[in-house]
């Protein structure tokens, strides 16, 4: 398993801010029907999945923005990835766990 933070930004042509929610809307909801695990963060969104099916993903979000009216997409992509396997749960274990002072 690995887990990929992603963040799909659409360039040109520079639209208004709905519109470019509009775009990355559409991105994530591919993510939501993928059905690989998946966070929405306010910067970006994090998926965890088998090596292939992530960067299948990845491809294809980066690529969504082009099919709404977009003609430039910038596409930020963190890949962590742990010989035994990595889950978003164990990235996040240390900080669910801990109180709040």
């Amino acid at each position: 398993m690995v887990i990929a933070d992603i963040a799909v930004m659409p360039l040109v042509p520079a639209v208004s801010e709905e519109e470019l929610y509009r775009q990355v809307d559409a991105a994530i909801d591919y993510i939501k029907n993928s059905g690989l695990k998946y966070e929405i963060g306010a910067m970006s969104t994090t998926v965890e999945g088998e090596y292939d099916e992530v960067f299948e993903l990845i491809k294809k979000v980066h690529r969504i923005p082009f099919e709404v009216g977009s003609e430039r997409v910038i596409t930020v992509v963190r890949i962590d990835e742990k010989k035994t396997g990595l889950t978003i749960e164990d990235k996040l274990r240390h900080h669910k766990n801990r109180k709040s002072s």
